[in-house]
């Protein structure tokens, strides 16, 4: 594919910087496009008066958008003027990629024939279809519908597993915008030497909500004949946590267990660990998941859409059924007592990573979905767009 500068603009419907999947991926995706030679700009919405409104993150210049946190008004206002602002600049951008569909991309996409630039909008699968304007139980409100409408108007959507295309589709969504593009990995962050490094720690990293099943890795890991010195950590933070803190005293694991929070240096913890494990009743395409592995961790996680998109049972890890203590805890006791077995998982999980998510594999085919969106081509094979076509 011919070389392009590409204008990007990433908005995030969020917080940001933040932990959360999307606004990670949002972050790395944004870093790698600079490097690659792109203008990237980040658009979110001002959620502290702490926060800059103009900040330089990563090399990244991020915008946020001023408005009033008022319940519903505040959200309409934040609509309006994301609204106005990308109208306003326009010009300035080649695409428009959204990270969730929320209300920024139902905002968006009522927009969308006076930009005259094309939106991608990327699918993470959590919060979309559960309290979101994805969620089908509420997808027959009045403010869902007309959100819904508008995001689909957007162009093309960013399915990062096979569950989210087909639960897009069930919604009602073109099944022909969908393009299963998954999240990506800063493989040289996590690249890590694992010879011969003792098994002392078992980690899971991620947000303490249901969700996630902690609850019953909790109560697995009490099934577990663990030698002596492992322990599970149960790195990051949420509305769960002293729930869970509060369980693991009653199943005695005191001293078998930490809950270390928010973890500034994931890929030395994960370093340091021996085996990954993930509980989830649901997800997407798990940043965590794919961290794990490609820092050369075996993992064991729940057989559900997300998980299966990526760990290949029997070779880069073991997948058992969801919310299963008994099935959980036989499968990380048999990776605990068989080093080899780890050993070889992990090489074989940083492979698969390697070989599918690395950034610059997937920054490449989000790039050739941008390009296929552009109304123009130059006779010298590079696209951009024209002034008319900016103004619609």
């Amino acid at each position: 594919m011919a070389a392009w500068p590409a204008r990007i603009l990433m908005v995030v419907d969020g917080q940001y910087p933040a932990t959360g999947g999307a606004e990670m991926q949002a972050r790395l995706l944004s870093a790698s496009f600079l490097r690659q030679g792109h203008v990237v700009q980040v658009l979110a919405p001002r959620l502290s008066p702490t926060q800059a409104v103009h900040e330089i993150i990563d090399g990244v210049a991020v915008r946020r958008l001023v408005y009033p946190r008022i319940p519903v008004l505040g959200a309409i206002a934040l609509d309006l003027r994301f609204v106005a602002y990308i109208l306003r600049h326009r010009r300035q951008f080649d695409v428009i990629h959204i990270h969730m569909v929320r209300n920024l991309a139902g905002a968006a996409g009522w927009v969308r024939k006076w930009l005259g630039i094309p939106m991608v909008a990327k699918v993470s699968g959590a919060d979309e279809f559960h309290g979101g304007i994805l969620d089908p139980v509420l997808m027959r409100k009045p403010t869902h519908r007309v959100l819904n409408a508008g995001a689909r108007r957007i162009d093309a959507y960013q399915c990062i597993s096979a569950f989210t295309r087909k639960a897009m589709v069930r919604a009602g969504y073109d099944d022909a915008k969908m393009h299963l593009i998954p999240n990506a990995v800063d493989c040289a962050r996590f690249a890590c030497t694992r010879e011969n490094a003792p098994l002392v720690r078992v980690v899971f990293v991620g947000r303490h909500v249901k969700v996630k099943g902690i609850d019953v890795l909790l109560r697995a890991w009490a099934q577990v004949r663990r030698p002596d010195g492992v322990r599970l950590v149960l790195a990051g933070n949420g509305p769960e946590r002293f729930v869970l803190q509060d369980l693991a005293h009653e199943l005695g694991l005191n001293e078998a267990v930490e809950f270390p929070g928010n973890v500034d240096d994931v890929p030395r913890l994960l370093a340091t660990a021996g085996l990954y494990v993930q509980a989830s009743h649901q997800e997407g395409l798990p940043n965590a998941v794919l961290e794990a592995m490609a820092s050369g961790l075996a993992v064991v996680a729940t057989d559900v859409s997300g998980h299966e998109d990526v760990v290949e049972h029997g070779r880069t890890g073991l997948l058992v059924p969801p919310n299963d203590p008994v099935s959980l805890a036989r499968a990380i006791q048999a990776l605990l007592d068989d080093a080899g077995l780890r050993r070889r998982m992990g090489e074989a999980a940083r492979e698969a990573i390697g070989h599918t998510y690395r950034a610059d594999i997937v920054t490449a085919q989000l790039l050739h979905l941008y390009r296929s969106l552009l109304p123009t081509k130059t006779g010298k094979g590079e696209f951009r767009l024209t002034d008319d076509a900016n103004q619609g």
